[in-house]
């Protein structure tokens, strides 16, 4: 185990996927990466070492999560073996949009996601869900840390089978396996995903500039379904702006939404328009 810990308190490994901590720090260029067999929460370790003065990408990783957490507070499904659950530290002097954060990282994921297997095709669904054919596969939750900090956190489901998801998440889950990609390496989609990352917010955009905007397009599934937000706004998604926010045509009127979730009503199901 590295270091020592309270009793009842989890103490992070030497070693995860068959190889010292330090290696990972180096292979993948980070200054700190801390793994656990299991957390209540990946990010409300990573808020801690934060508040500690941790340093820019930071990572932290856990096998499985007690208290996994969604937007809203909504309970992750995190068991052990059967996905990947981390989370990084992103520090930054610009200023930060509450929605752009959570669509580069979806974007990230994504990218990371297809090049370990090219035939998936995953979609991001505003705010900050990954899904594959209409089911969520993942999500990534990002939680402010003090000025310029931001906790961000993604689950990526891997192994699960339709009979692992829980009532009320057999009709609208998936994971990679269930897609069709199997043998999936939990350490290689940790490197891909912060190297995406990394690529993406290192250093943070204003913006999505115009081939960033274009990418995010081609993933966006919402487009062209009609929609329900939490604010009661309804009518038909057009887009995501270029600051992150979901652009929702009502009765000719854009409203440009960066708060709270959405429900797609009716329309396309699948990745693209």
């Amino acid at each position: 185990m590295r270091g020592t810990a309270a009793p009842g308190v989890p103490v992070a490994l030497d070693r995860w996927e068959g190889r010292p901590i330090q290696d990972w720090e180096r292979h993948w260029g980070i200054p700190r990466f801390e793994a656990y067999d299991e957390l209540s929460s990946t990010n409300e370790r990573l808020r801690v070492l934060a508040e500690a003065g941790a340093a820019h990408f930071t990572v932290v990783t856990a096998d499985s999560q007690t208290a996994g957490k969604g937007r809203s507070g909504k309970h992750w499904e995190s068991a052990g073996g059967m996905g990947l659950w981390i989370s990084f530290l992103v520090r930054t002097e610009s200023v930060v949009s509450p929605t752009l954060v959570p669509i580069l990282v979806g974007l990230a994921a994504s990218r990371a996601l297809e090049r370990l297997c090219p035939s998936l095709q995953p979609g991001i669904k505003w705010p900050n869900d990954i899904e594959v054919e209409g089911r969520k596969l993942g999500g990534i939750l990002c939680e402010g840390a003090g000025r310029g900090v931001v906790v961000v956190g993604v689950g990526l489901n891997l192994r699960q089978g339709i009979e692992d998801f829980g009532p009320g998440l057999k009709e609208r889950a998936a994971s990679v396996e269930m897609a069709g990609c199997r043998g999936v390496n939990r350490s290689r989609l940790a490197g891909e995903l912060l190297s995406a990352a990394r690529s993406l917010v290192d250093p943070l955009p204003a913006f999505l500039d115009k081939s960033l905007r274009r990418e995010v397009g081609d993933r966006d599934t919402l487009t062209g379904r009609t929609v329900r937000t939490e604010l009661g706004i309804a009518g038909k998604a057009i887009g995501i702006a270029a600051d992150g926010a979901l652009l929702v045509d009502v009765e000719g009127r854009v409203e440009e939404i960066r708060a709270g979730g959405v429900m797609a009503i009716e329309g396309k199901l699948s990745r693209g328009t």
